[in-house]
C-alpha cells in the first residue's frame, strides 16, 4: 500500500490509521491504553485505531513523515 489512511470519525470519537489495505484485517487486539491493534491473517499491524479520541480540527492537522 502506497497510501497511509487516516479516518476521524467525531461521532464514535475514534481515530483510525490504516498501514495496508483495511481490507485484510482479520482481528483486532485491544491494548490497555485505549488502542485496538488492527491484524491481518499473519499477525501484522496493518492499522491501529484510538477510541475516545478527542476532537480533531483537520485544518490544523499536520502530518510529519521522518525517516530515520
Amino acid at each position: 500500500m502506497d497510501t497511509l489512511k487516516i479516518y476521524y470519525d467525531e461521532t464514535g470519537k475514534t481515530l483510525t490509521v490504516w498501514f495496508d489495505d483495511p481490507q485484510k484485517e482479520h482481528i483486532v487486539e485491544e491494548t490497555e491504553a485505549e488502542v485496538l491493534l488492527i491484524k491481518d491473517r499473519n499477525g501484522q499491524v496493518i492499522g491501529i485505531e484510538r477510541l475516545n479520541c478527542p476532537a480533531i480540527d483537520p485544518e490544523a492537522l499536520q502530518v510529519d513523515l521522518v525517516r530515520v
